[in-house]
Formats: structure tokens, sequence, C-alpha cells
């Protein structure tokens, strides 16, 4: 567990070292998150809290949506609360206090995720790109519950929609991520995603390259068209 917790750790300094921690300003802002004023295009700096839900709220969630996560992902998601999950190309469940679990359960409640929950692939985050659910397969059994992820693209069947493995487990997608957030700022995004291929040659290096070179060949297309 402790390396679990190194691994969140690192993450977490990560993405609050890589982006400017602004949102837009709401009467729902906890005001404890709020690390400045609102500037005059209604935005404000907004900073991470220790994270205090109980294991046991995710267990209650569990339950009733029929899923199961693995380990590191509740371990992950109670480390902080924290008000944006956007790695620019993946889209992680923010946390905040009065609304700790909220975006965990609206990427159960749904329609498509029930059809995705029925075939034992649990949904946790959306891809950069909205094109669909990340999910947890669930269908073979892991050790702390750390499944494979796949991406499920919903302009298709849940089954034609469903991606390779794109990621070997949790703990293997925070290194990566880890990684493409420190590396971001110095190369381009579509530069670091082959690192991934090291990372985690189990899954982003094996049945997951045409994936992620599908996001190179995007983000060159996007530089060499828009320089950016």
């Amino acid at each position: 567990m402790n390396n679990i917790n190194n691994l969140i750790k690192d993450f977490f300094e990560a993405y609050f070292n890589a982006f400017d921690l602004r949102t837009v300003y709401t009467d729902t802002v906890p005001k404890e998150m709020m690390a400045g004023p609102v500037n005059e295009n209604g935005y404000f700096q907004w900073k991470p809290l220790k994270g205090n839900i109980p294991y046991e709220s995710y267990v209650k969630v569990m339950k009733e949506y029929d899923v199961t996560f693995p380990e590191s992902f509740i371990e992950w998601h109670k480390m902080y609360f924290f008000y944006d999950g956007d790695c620019s190309i993946i889209r992680l469940p923010y946390s905040i206090p009065n609304k700790p679990l909220f975006e965990v359960i609206e990427n159960l409640n749904n329609d498509l995720a029930t059809e995705l929950i029925e075939n034992r692939l649990y949904p946790f985050a959306d891809e950069g790109n909205d094109g669909g659910f990340l999910v947890f397969d669930g269908r073979t059994p892991k050790e702390n519950n750390e499944f494979p992820i796949r991406f499920q693209d919903h302009e298709y069947s849940v089954l034609e929609g469903l991606s390779e493995v794109i990621f070997s487990s949790f703990p293997k997608m925070l290194e990566c991520l880890t990684h493409y957030l420190k590396e971001i700022k110095t190369r381009k995004d579509f530069e670091v995603i082959p690192d991934f291929f090291k990372i985690d040659p189990e899954g982003a290096g094996k049945t997951g390259i045409d994936y992620w070179l599908g996001w190179v060949s995007m983000g060159k297309w996007n530089f060499e068209h828009f320089g950016e």
C-alpha cells in the first residue's frame, strides 16, 4: 500500500504543478477550497484539501450501482479534495467536500453506464476528446480488483465500441499520467505519449499501441495546422 500511496502522491504533485488551478466560481464552491478572490472574469484559484471520505462511502456506491472499483482507484480518489481532474488526454473524476462522490456517481448513473455495468465494464473517467468513457474491465477477476482499462466509444454499441486494453491497471495509468504531466512542460504531448509504451509494456505498450498512436497522430496534426 505504501507504494500505491507514493504513486498517488506523485501524481497529485505533478497535477498541481502542471496546471493553473483556476475554475469558474459558483455559489456552491466550498469556501475552504478558495485560494484567492474571484477575478473580473468570474474565475478563482482553488487549492486541494486533505481528503476525509470514508472507505465505506465507496462501498455503498459500489453496492448501489453493482460495480467493483480497484483498491488503488479508491485510495487515489479519497486522498484529496480537488476541484478538477482534467489531465488533457483523460478527465478523471474530481472530489469536493460538499459533493465528494458526485462525479464518480455521475459516471455510473446514466443509460450507457447501465449497459456497460451489465457487461462488467465499470466507467470511471472520460476520454479527453469526449469520445466516451474509460472503463475498468471487470470480466476477469484480478487481485485487489486491479482491472485493465479500456476505452468505450459512445458512437458504437457497448462491445463494438470497446477498445483493446490501453492501460494494464490503474496504478500503471497513474505512472503514465504522472510522467505526462511532468514532461508536457517542456515537450509536445505527441512527443511524450510514446513513453507510455515503456512505462506500461503490458498495456499501453502492447494492445494499447494503436489507440495511443492515434493520439500522437492527432497531436502532430494539431501542432502542424494550429501550432498547439
